[in-house]
């Protein structure tokens, strides 16, 4: 289920306003479009903020541009001692 989860690239801010950019748009121009403010449109050009979904999905639109890189959610569950068994059970000092 969590297999292969998308999440928004880190350079999401670079890619919005390159596409921007080479449309020919201004800030002001996509934001319209898209009906959204301008301001926000500024806030994820800066990275100051993530896109919402549906903010997502109306620039990956517009722009023809994809804003989400696949993750292995494996990764993020490794264990950092090197799959030695223990658990936070065996780790953590009962204070009775």
């Amino acid at each position: 289920m969590f297999d292969e989860m998308e999440e928004v690239a880190s350079d999401y801010d670079d890619r919005i306003r390159n596409a921007r950019e080479s449309a020919g748009l201004s800030q002001e121009e996509l934001a319209k479009e898209i009906s959204e403010k301008a301001s926000l449109v500024r806030k994820l050009e800066r990275g100051a903020m993530l896109p919402s979904d549906s903010v997502q999905k109306k620039l990956e639109k517009r722009l023809s541009i994809t804003l989400t890189e696949s993750s292995s959610g494996d990764d993020d569950w490794e264990s950092e001692s090197g799959g030695s068994g223990l658990t936070l059970g065996d780790m953590v000092k009962r204070k009775d």
